[in-house]
């Protein structure tokens, strides 16, 4: 993209009015995260001062897809036994949660963690350092979706009447009625949330993994991931189209096919606890 392509797509941007910003409470969360000195307990505290934000990071550690045998009773637990990671991630999965509970998006919701659960199994199924990275970028994908709906619902009706009156693809209608995609807007969002590459790139280019410089294998897992759960019918992401799979991301996976039987039909099982995330 040219230095001018780049401005003017940062103009639409900035039309669609400002950017959700994320509440205060995270940005501190996500900020003492990234400190070597930051303790479970401090963080848990941080935490626990947003009732709301508490109470889902509890419900979704103790959901089954992370099967603990007792339950987690306080944040700074669930910071033990899940990590400083998988807790940033379900503080932003909880905070995207709100966003698309309060735009009416359940079955976003629904896609949205299904591609996280998939791209978790697939990532530790291709031998990945971090799954639960690859969790919280599937979990994020489709962030751009929740802005246009919620900053241009009329234009977002358009796009959604297109898809559905012509059978598009969300991309193509995106592309034809507002001249940019959700997934160009995502990128925009994770620079103003200052979320890394390893983010940011599965984001904005889980549609196109071959463009993904700064974080190709998490990319390629979040497209894999996002082409098995349309094929699967888990949620919606706003069209029933299931799109191709590109070649180099199946590629860079290296599994076979017994390996990705195992991977889908555990999806299958995990899909079951969704409504317990709801």
């Amino acid at each position: 993209m040219t230095e001018t392509e780049q401005a003017d797509l940062k103009y639409r941007i900035e039309k669609l009015g400002q950017l959700p910003t994320l509440p205060q409470v995270v940005e501190k969360i996500m900020s003492m995260i990234d400190r070597p000195e930051t303790s479970a307990e401090g963080l848990g505290r941080l935490i626990e001062k947003d009732q709301v934000l508490s109470a889902k990071v509890l419900q979704l550690a103790n959901s089954p897809f992370y099967g603990f045998p007792a339950r987690i009773a306080s944040v700074s637990h669930a910071v033990v036994v899940l990590g400083l990671n998988v807790v940033k991630g379900l503080t932003l999965g909880a905070t995207v949660f709100d966003m698309m509970k309060a735009a009416g998006m359940d079955q976003l919701w629904r896609h949205s963690l299904g591609v996280a659960m998939v791209a978790h199994i697939l990532a530790k199924k291709v031998g990945h350092k971090n799954p639960e990275e690859l969790f919280v970028a599937g979990l994020l994908h489709d962030l751009g979706k929740v802005v246009m709906y919620v900053k241009l619902p009329e234009t977002a009706s358009r796009i959604g009447q297109a898809v559905q009156d012509r059978d598009l693809y969300m991309m193509d209608a995106e592309r034809e009625i507002l001249g940019l995609t959700h997934a160009d807007i995502a990128g925009w969002l994770a620079t103003a949330w200052h979320l890394p590459i390893v983010l940011k790139d599965p984001i904005m280019y889980h549609h196109q993994p071959t463009l993904a410089q700064g974080a190709p294998m998490q990319t390629a897992i979040v497209h894999v991931a996002d082409v098995l759960v349309k094929a699967m019918g888990c949620g919606s992401s706003g069209d029933d189209l299931v799109p191709a799979l590109s070649p180099e991301a199946w590629s860079a996976l290296n599994l076979d096919d017994e390996t990705l039987s195992a991977c889908v039909a555990q999806a299958a099982q995990e899909f079951e606890t969704i409504d317990d995330y709801l």
